[in-house]
Order: C-alpha cells, then sequence, then structure tokens
C-alpha cells in the first residue's frame, strides 16, 4: 500500500489495492472504478486512431465514431440508439483521437444494464448502412469546415503538421479524404483493430462486481482476433510558420516543443513544470504578460498532448496583432527563468495544491474519475493512475523542474503565428 498522501479522492480513499481491477472478459479487458454515485459511467474504448490510419484512409476512425451512432441491431434507425439513450436519461457521446476511441455513457445507477446494452449493441452490431454513410458524410465535412474557418484551429493545424512532418495528419482528415471515404474503407478498419484485445471497457458506479463481470461477459462472449495498432515515427522539425487570415482581428500565437511519451516515467515532473509555467491565472506566463505586461491578451496558457506518437507542449494566445513581437520575447523571457531556477517554493507549493484540488475534484463524480483512469489502464499501467499521480505530486522538488524545463526547451522549437490579412490599399 502506497505511504499516505494529501487529497487522496474519497473514492479512492477505502481502497485496499494500489493496482487497478482489471478483468479479462475473453480477451477483451474490463475495468471496474467501484464508488457510491448515483450515476455510473460506462466507457467502451478502442486502442487505436488517426495514427494507425492508412494514407488513402485518412479521417476514418474519426468518421467510425460518427457511424456508431447511425442504427444497430438492436436500435436499427439511425435515431434509434440517441432515442434510447434519452428515454433512460442517458447522456451518450464519444471522441477520436490520435491513439484511441472512446464511447461512453453516463446513467443513473438502476439503469446500468440498459446503458450497457446500448453501447454494447452500438460497438458489437453497428449496421453501418451505406445510406446512412452517405448522409453522415455531409454534417462530417460540416465539422471539417467549421475547424478550418476558425482561425486559431486552422494555425495549430497547419503547425502540427510542419512540426511533427510527414507522418502527422489531423484526425477529421482533409476534405478530400473524407469525401473519398468508403463504406467498405470503414468496414476495413474497423475489423482490423475493433474488438478483442484492443477493446477495453471502463465502468465506474455503484454496482456488484460479479454482476458487472457477467453481464460484460455475456456480451463479449466470442473472442476476437484483431492487430496491434501501428504508431509512424516522429521527427521533430524547428522551424517558424507564418500566415495571414481575411477577415479577423485577432491575432494568434502558438509555440510547440516535443513533450514526453505517455509512458515517460518523468512525465509528471514535465506536467508540474507545465503547469508552473502556464497552468492556471498564478503561472509564471499568465501572471508576467496579462498583469504585469497589461497586453492585450483575455489568456495565455501552456497546455500538454500527450498521444502516441504525438506528444508536444504548447504555449497559445490570441492578442492584438501589434504586440505579437512583445508577446513572443515575453514568452521566451519566461521559459528562461524556468530553466534558470528562477522560482520560489511558495510558487511550487501552490501548483501542487492547485493540482490535487483539480484531481480531487475530477474524481467527485463517475464519469471524471473515468477520464483520470481509462486511458493510462488501457496503455498498460497497472497501478491506479490518481494514486500515481498524487504521490508522484508530493515527491517532485524544485530541481526535477529545472531538470525537465531544460530539457524540454532545449528541444526543437515551431513558432506559428496567424495575423489578419493587409488589404491592398493599407
Amino acid at each position: 500500500m502506497l505511504p499516505a498522501v494529501r487529497a487522496i479522492p474519497p473514492s479512492l480513499r477505502n481502497a485496499e489495492e494500489s493496482e487497478l481491477d482489471i478483468i479479462d472478459c475473453n480477451g477483451v479487458r474490463l475495468l471496474f472504478l467501484p464508488n457510491q454515485s448515483y450515476l455510473c459511467n460506462i466507457k467502451i474504448m478502442t486502442n487505436a486512431g488517426s495514427a494507425s490510419e492508412n494514407p488513402d484512409e485518412h479521417g476514418m476512425a474519426h468518421i467510425l465514431e460518427h457511424m456508431f451512432f447511425k442504427g444497430s441491431s438492436k436500435y436499427p434507425q439511425g435515431t434509434s440508439i440517441s432515442r434510447a439513450a434519452n428515454d433512460i436519461g442517458g447522456k451518450l457521446n464519444a471522441y477520436t483521437t490520435y491513439d484511441h476511441t472512446a464511447y461512453y455513457i453516463t446513467v443513473l445507477k438502476e439503469s446500468f444494464h440498459k446503458g450497457f446494452d446500448i453501447l454494447a449493441d452500438m460497438y458489437l452490431h453497428p449496421l453501418f448502412s451505406a445510406d446512412e454513410f452517405a448522409k453522415e458524410l455531409k454534417p462530417i465535412l460540416s465539422e471539417f469546415r467549421e475547424r478550418e474557418d476558425d482561425p486559431d484551429h486552422y494555425l495549430g493545424e497547419r503547425a502540427m503538421e510542419s512540426f511533427f512532418g510527414p507522418a502527422y495528419h489531423p484526425v477529421i482528415g482533409s476534405m478530400e479524404s473524407i469525401q473519398s471515404a468508403t463504406v467498405e474503407g470503414m468496414h476495413a478498419f474497423k475489423k482490423r483493430y475493433y474488438g478483442g484485445s484492443n477493446a477495453f471497457i471502463v465502468v465506474t458506479g455503484n454496482l456488484d462486481r460479479s454482476q458487472l463481470i457477467n453481464t460484460v461477459q455475456s456480451y463479449f462472449a466470442q473472442r476476437v482476433t484483431v492487430e496491434a495498432p501501428f504508431h509512424p515515427e516522429v521527427s521533430f522539425q524547428s522551424g517558424s510558420l507564418a500566415l495571414q487570415k481575411p477577415g479577423i482581428q485577432e491575432a494568434y500565437y502558438h509555440l510547440f516543443f516535443p513533450a514526453l511519451s505517455p509512458d515517460d516515467p518523468e512525465r509528471y515532473k514535465q506536467d508540474l513544470m507545465n503547469y508552473l509555467l502556464g497552468g492556471n491565472e498564478s503561472a509564471l506566463l499568465f501572471e508576467s504578460i496579462r498583469e504585469e505586461k497589461g497586453m492585450s491578451c483575455y489568456g495565455v496558457y501552456s497546455w500538454l498532448m500527450r498521444n502516441d506518437p504525438f506528444s508536444c507542449l504548447g504555449i497559445s494566445c490570441g492578442i492584438a496583432p501589434n504586440e505579437l513581437d512583445e508577446l513572443h520575447r515575453e514568452v521566451m523571457v519566461q521559459i528562461d527563468r524556468i530553466r534558470q531556477s528562477k522560482l520560489q517554493t511558495g510558487q511550487l507549493e501552490r501548483a501542487k495544491a492547485s493540482l490535487r484540488t483539480s484531481i480531487a475534484a475530477r474524481c467527485e463524480t463517475s464519469g471524471g474519475l473515468s477520464s483520470l483512469v481509462a486511458v493510462p489502464a488501457m496503455r498498460g499501467h497497472a497501478m491506479n493512475p490518481v494514486q500515481e499521480a498524487l504521490q508522484a505530486l508530493e515527491e517532485i522538488s524544485l530541481d526535477d523542474v529545472l531538470d525537465q524545463a531544460q530539457k524540454t526547451f532545449d528541444a526543437p522549437m515551431f513558432q506559428a503565428v496567424m495575423t489578419p490579412e493587409q488589404s491592398s490599399n493599407s
């Protein structure tokens, strides 16, 4: 058992073991996270995302995300699944990222069996109707256009294409890849990766463990053989990108550095270093640029994205175009400040206190607890990620922060900016 750590969330405080309760259900892994909530969260994940797509199927993982909602064996109509979830007050959703996908529903605990039936049937027995496929490509294209129209998103995607190199493509794909997608290609991608050892089920709630296992085994009774996902190699490219866009008034700024992988044992140190730099309103970037300098930005933050293989630390800001140069200089000043260990113990403890509260707050709900634990567990972490993170947090020193700052910011840097397009008369 772990030594006492401050702010262990109530949902985990009584756990006898620090290892996760992962059960093999006919080749599919099940993780049960018991708590005392009135709500339970059910999540079915697949250990493959857009990074595992071949060049001729970019965006297919995201298309699948949409199509799983468009009818299944028990719920055959395009609206049947959503209506069934709404009938029991369920909150049903999904997401796709670079290295995994997730489908999840939150229901009252007495509606667990119906909620699991809806989610399992759409995952195991989708109809993938050709008519529904043709219809659903239209809202996907609308989603693509909305993302491309958003200046900050557009700049971020173009920057990542340059920073990560040819291995990278946006999760949603391109206009051309979406328009050329086929039902046959969708079936092939699903058959290649979905189910079997790539499937991971997470259930959080006040449920009976043995009944839960029986339920999962009854649905996932057949063993399925799938391919392990592949991840392309990334070669980080330093450099810069400057774009202009008509019709905007704000300028947009991104700065990228390579980040540690999701499994790196030093990742918690980098997490805390990033939080000190730009994680909240007490971080170096916000206090300096927004409060001390009084620059015309609403917020400036740093953030970490950890996926296989696309992991990076980013700094993002929207600001008046004439202040871009001053912004970049001040960002580099604050990076240099953390690289030279010009921090005080009080700043370190303030960041730790804030992170403890954030972790505890997320653990108070079934969905929040699942969001903290599910992805690390799917990736093979046997120890409870919440307890692991809290213990690691207590042990991090200013020297650890210094070490991570020097390693992170000595790596290749990529800067991207977008400014309003100047008219020919200006």
